[in-house]
Formats: structure tokens, C-alpha cells, sequence
């Protein structure tokens, strides 16, 4: 312990100073939220237990919805238009 410290705390702490996912654009934003889209759609066709991939995924899109200052509804209907789950009928 008194020689320094272990290599995988200095990447750690490095990390922390220079993050690699550093969002900075909204163009950037909005790629991360359409590809979002598309891995919930995918993960939403997948079989077997996913439930954990999709709830995070879920939250992702939430977040960097809000983050580009979309509606909740608007972010619902992008969410359920890329699920395999039907939405509600619309109404006439």
C-alpha cells in the first residue's frame, strides 16, 4: 500500500476525469436515443428473461428523452412504436 496505488484505482480515477461517453452534442444525444430505440426494439423480439435489459433500456430512453426536451407523451409513443407489444387502439 505504501508503494502507490493498484493500476486498476489510477484507470478508475483516470476515467472519472476524462469519461469516455461524454455526451456533448445534441446530435450526439439524439444518435444515443435513436440507437436506443433500436436496441429496445430488439431486445423486445429477443426470447427468454430480458426483462432486466429492457428496463434499463427503458430508462435510458427516458432519460436522454427528457434531455432533449421531449414530451413524456412523445417519448412514450417512440417507446411503444419500437416494442412488440400493442398500443392502444386509436381513437377516432
Amino acid at each position: 500500500m505504501a508503494e502507490g496505488l493498484p493500476e486498476e484505482i489510477i484507470k478508475t480515477l483516470e476515467s472519472y476525469h476524462n469519461p469516455p461517453n461524454k455526451l456533448r452534442t445534441w446530435q450526439e444525444i439524439t444518435a444515443r436515443y435513436k440507437l436506443a430505440l433500436e436496441n429496445y426494439k430488439n431486445i423486445c423480439f429477443m426470447s427468454g428473461d430480458v426483462r432486466e435489459q429492457k428496463v434499463a433500456t427503458h430508462a435510458e430512453i427516458r432519460t436522454l428523452g427528457w434531455v432533449l426536451g421531449k414530451p413524456e407523451k412523445d417519448i412514450v409513443k417512440d417507446i411503444v412504436d419500437n416494442s412488440n407489444n400493442p398500443g392502444f387502439p386509436p381513437q377516432i
